[in-house]
């Protein structure tokens, strides 16, 4: 701002008499300026309050053409507005026009020329106007930046994510993180039993890793450390708490017969501290995985639904037409062929909907959702389906009936396209701790994994992030049994998955 009342001196001719006052302006920006940098954010509102009168004292005062200086007057009050908003504006506005009504009396009592104060005048209502807009364009600035703050500190956070997942040993995967912290924890003392025990809910957990048998009575010390947030001890058992400042979100529990000293408590507590941070980043990053999961999986529904399926009904539409119009018989029966192949990659484009659409929510369980789908899979192919849920306790976390359902979903997709059975048996049994997923058919068997498709290698992995196996054996009465189960399954076993579904021929 200061280069314009320069320039305009320099036009005139005019710097030799106003230098002085020029100079004056600069250290006065400049002194003001350095009061207002502050690098933790606060500012002081007198500032230019303070600058305001100032800069009308030296102006309404010079002796010689100060016209050239006058836009300076505009400057405290639009600093004013930007800085600290409409009501040290008006007092900055009002301060000015006292220092000028002050300097124009002085003048008077001097019996000295009042022309610079006459001139200043508008100048002043100028800068008053134009603090005005700089508080409505100030205050428009901040609300756009709050509306994006969120947005902007997300996109820091995913691209900090996005750098650490390519530099972490271990990698964000919440059951892997929760695997190091066991082994580092069993490898640093010597321990017959571990957990590694989330907090889920208010009285919910969840077990990420079990090593070895864990009782009832391990499970509630567990959880008064997850509430107390304070390791607890006793009967060669320990449990520490797996914190992040003051958040305990998780135990890391210990057991064997003999006794636990000081400095082995005091090495566990410094492992799962160190640890925690890992596990806590890759539950949270669990869950943004989840939530982007789903919504990609919406998106892809909205994009076939909106666009290839559209295409492909136009085509059915065009092979009806050729139908009805031609006179020629092989061309009416190669229309009719090609309508029901159209027909069935439509019903095939709509289950594939159905099925990037089908989901879990808070009101139904794994089973609930496992049975809708079922149930669509026996109206598309027309399948006897025979379900069997046996569900006791409280229910699974959401996380394993997540990947439960998508190994089920897989499974009988695969079962609907290509086994070619008539019936179709799914198991369910569950007591909240341990699950058992038995996915039967008398199709043609030989399933395995195909060059080029992965969707077994996909639930072998899902199978892992539960911490249960995967495994896919021949039926003896013809066909395939996929069967998940928890590895620490102690009290489910091959009870009626099996009985009933023997009878069952082809």
């Amino acid at each position: 701002m200061l280069a314009i009342p320069t320039g305009q001196a320099l036009s005139v001719g005019s710097i030799d008499s106003v230098g002085i006052i020029l100079i004056s302006l600069v250290l006065l920006a400049a002194v003001a300026c350095a009061v207002e940098f502050n690098p933790e954010g606060s500012t002081l509102p007198w500032t230019p309050v303070v600058e305001g009168v100032l800069a009308v004292v030296l102006i309404g005062t010079a002796d010689g053409p100060v016209e050239p200086l006058l836009i300076y007057l505009v400057v405290p009050p639009v600093v004013a507005g930007l800085r600290h908003g409409w009501v040290t504006t008006v007092n900055t506005s009002l301060a000015c026009g006292a220092a000028m009504i002050g300097a124009w009396a002085t003048m008077n009592s001097l019996e000295r020329d009042g022309a610079a104060i006459q001139a200043s005048m508008p100048w002043l209502v100028f800068g008053l106007g134009a603090g005005m807009l700089a508080v409505w364009q100030s205050r428009s600035v901040r609300e756009m930046e709050t509306t994006q703050a969120p947005y902007a500190a997300a996109h820091h956070l995913v691209a900090q994510l996005h750098t650490l997942t390519q530099q972490l040993p271990v990698g964000l995967d919440s059951v892997t993180a929760a695997r190091a912290l066991n082994e580092a924890a069993r490898k640093a003392v010597s321990a017959e039993r571990s957990a590694v025990i989330l907090k889920i809910g208010k009285d919910t957990f969840e077990s990420l890793v079990i090593d070895g048998p864990v009782t009832a009575a391990d499970e509630k010390m567990a959880s008064i450390c997850a509430w107390t947030g304070r390791p607890r001890q006793g009967k060669g058992l320990v449990a520490l708490p797996l914190r992040v400042g003051d958040h305990c979100f998780g135990v890391l529990l210990l057991g064997r017969t003999s006794t636990w000293s000081k400095a082995e408590l005091a090495d566990l507590q410094v492992i799962a501290d160190t640890q925690a941070v890992r596990l806590d980043t890759a539950l949270l990053f669990d869950d943004v995985r989840s939530f982007a999961t789903s919504e990609e999986r919406n998106r892809l529904a909205r994009d076939i639904h909106d666009g290839v399926a559209q295409e492909i009904v136009s085509l059915g539409y065009l092979a009806d037409e050729i139908a009805e119009t031609s006179v020629d018989p092989a061309t009416r029966q190669m229309a009719d062929d090609l309508r029901a192949e159209i027909t069935r990659v439509v019903s095939e484009l709509r289950f594939s909907i159905f099925d990037l659409r089908h989901d879990l929510d808070e009101a139904s369980s794994v089973s609930g959702a496992l049975a809708e789908y079922v149930r669509e899979v026996s109206h598309q192919s027309g399948m006897r389906v025979h379900l069997l849920f046996d569900e006791r306790g409280p229910r699974l976390p959401p996380r394993v009936e997540q990947e439960l359902l998508r190994i089920g979903q897989e499974a009988i997709g695969n079962v609907r396209k290509h086994a070619r059975a008539i019936n179709l048996w799914v198991t369910l049994a569950s007591d909240g701790k341990c699950v058992r997923l038995v996915i039967e058919d008398d199709g043609v068997g030989a399933a395995g994994a195909r060059p080029g498709h992965y969707g077994m290698h996909t639930m072998r992995e899902r199978a892992e992030r539960i911490d249960a196996n995967f495994t896919i054996t021949p039926r003896p009465d013809g066909g395939t049994v996929v069967t998940v189960q928890s590895r620490n399954n102690s009290a489910i076993t091959e009870g009626p998955s099996d009985d009933h579904t023997r009878p069952a021929h082809r």
